[in-house]
């Protein structure tokens, strides 16, 4: 076993190395998975997704071992440390739920399994590079390198015309984020002269101790470096109002790669947004905490009434991460070490409440023949009752009902706004997660209170599909799809009940996550 005692007597490389090793795990699995395509018989098998699964797994164990150390490589360009660790488990976390998704779902499409899956496990490396980046060229790489897995598995099922739509409206507004993201770096570099994030902080210090913030192109290339990259970032983010390529991603995607889009991506983007603001926005050049108190109401706002408004349950949940990214950004404005700890103990609730809700949408789709309206959930609760429980549950998460790791997320992150004196974004907050119960709990009411008419028409429609051939192609489709005589297969229901225990744990027991959040904090302002 590696020494970990000796890691500063390490060589340039070997130290580098060592501080990208999860990653590096990652990478090699995915090339491993890659180079099944080359022998039909193994990949035609379940050898890409169980190796994926064995991946997030070594990736884990190694985060373990070097977890409590600070490891700083490439010239500091990678930073290795326990704020990389807490966010380092909540993308695995995201990644291996994706994956436990992808079994079965994935296989009724004619379309290359271990591709898939080693995209999936490339997009999750790029987003643990992106975490621990502490350099604005590794920022920029990492996001294009995330962008671009992320671009493809959108619009990785073939001859889907939806799918492909989907996947150029994201890249075509990705470009122009990648735009904003160059040029913003261009301006902070030519304002501070230096890329790596620790320097600029040092830099914005020294000048504000002199009084210089203030003088000149310093202060006016900074404004617009900030801005520009804010932008960048926001788009990453869902932000209100670059949020334009959710809906239609998320609605075209696969709905495991849609989970893998809201939980991984929006953690990740989060996460390098809050290293960056703690190290860089927090100064006094711009008053940014009004600029991202606007972008927080509007992402709520928009967020929630276009939800209301939706009748596809992908777009629904589009809509609600776009809300959900504006509570999220309370704690970054609350600030300080309450408000970023809360920050990161809401991150990582809302992926397994926004990944078991994906994961019951994928049952869903099984049972109803790939229907994504909300309409033909009608009386589904009767059918399906452990299924829709679940679902339920974590609706009701994301609504923030009390016992449920959404109200405690919301609950530390509005707490910290409140002592920093956000009275009245708090209170707007609060009234947004009031009007966003409504179409949460309208789902969970088609689904156990259906009209008459409408639970009529489901079941005559289901005795006809029960007969003759009729009957036939629907069990042949429901084994497509792992259902088999009503029942999730595995790795569906592993990944809920994954989800459901998180969940459910950190709604009880929140203390032991927000002190892994707190210590995570504390090495963040390590520098």
């Amino acid at each position: 076993m590696l020494n970990i005692s000796h890691i500063y007597n390490m060589n340039f490389l070997e130290k580098g190395m060592l501080s990208i090793m999860p990653e590096a795990v990652i990478i090699v699995f995915a090339f491993i998975v890659l180079f099944l395509t080359f022998f039909e018989r193994l990949s035609k098998s379940n050898n890409p997704y169980y190796l994926s699964l064995i991946s997030i797994g070594f990736s884990m164990l190694y985060i373990l071992m070097l977890s409590g150390r600070t490891i700083d490589g490439f010239y500091g360009s990678i930073v290795f440390n326990e704020f990389s660790v807490f966010l380092f488990i909540g993308i695995l976390f995201a990644g291996f739920l994706t994956i436990l998704m992808s079994n079965n779902y994935i296989n009724n499409f004619e379309v290359p399994l271990p591709e898939y899956y080693s995209l999936i496990l490339f997009g999750v490396s790029s987003m643990m590079l992106l975490v621990s980046s502490n350099n604005l060229i590794m920022v920029f790489l990492s996001i294009e390198f995330m962008s671009i897995t992320a671009y493809i598995l959108t619009g990785y099922l073939k001859g889907n015309t939806r799918s492909t739509e989907a996947a150029l409206k994201y890249f075509v507004l990705g470009t122009f984020a990648s735009a904003f993201l160059i040029f913003g770096s261009v301006f902070i570099y030519a304002a501070t002269g230096h890329l790596n994030l620790y320097n600029i902080h040092y830099f914005i210090t020294s000048v504000a101790n002199k009084g210089l913030i203030n003088f000149g192109t310093i202060k006016i290339y900074l404004a617009i470096g900030l801005i520009l990259f804010l932008v960048g970032l926001a788009f990453k983010m869902s932000l209100f109002p670059f949020h334009a390529w959710t809906p239609d991603a998320y609605d075209g995607a696969p709905t495991p790669i849609t989970n893998f889009m809201a939980t991984g991506i929006k953690i990740a983007a989060f996460a390098i947004f809050l290293r960056i603001y703690s190290l860089i926005y927090n100064f006094n050049i711009m008053d940014f905490n009004n600029i991202l108190w606007l972008l927080a109401i509007l992402s709520m706002t928009f967020g929630n009434i276009a939800a209301i408004m939706s009748s596809n349950i992908k777009r629904l949940l589009a809509y609600s991460s776009i809300a959900q990214a504006g509570y999220i950004l309370i704690g970054i404005i609350g600030g300080g070490y309450y408000g970023y700890s809360g920050t990161l103990f809401y991150l990582f609730a809302y992926i397994f409440m926004t990944a078991g809700a994906f994961a019951i949408v994928v049952a869903f789709e099984n049972f109803d023949l790939m229907s994504l309206d909300i309409k033909k959930y009608s009386g589904i609760g009767y059918k399906y009752p452990f299924v829709a429980a679940a679902m339920a549950f974590f609706l009701l998460s994301l609504a923030g009902i009390p016992v449920t790791s959404g109200f405690m997320g919301k609950f530390y992150v509005f707490s910290a706004a409140i002592k920093s004196r956000y009275d009245l974004l708090v209170l707007i907050a609060l009234i947004n997660s009031a009007f966003a119960a409504f179409y949460y709990i309208k789902i969970i009411v088609q689904m156990y209170m259906p009209d008459k008419e409408e639970l009529i028409i489901s079941s005559s429609n289901g005795v006809q599909r029960d007969r003759g051939s009729g009957g036939a192609n629907l069990n042949k489709l429901n084994n497509d799809f792992g259902v088999v005589n009503g029942k999730i297969n595995e790795g569906l229901m592993i990944a809920i009940f994954i989800c459901l225990f998180f969940t459910l744990l950190m709604g009880i027991f929140p203390q032991i996550f927000i002190n892994f959040a707190h210590n995570s904090i504390n090495s963040l302002w390590s520098i």
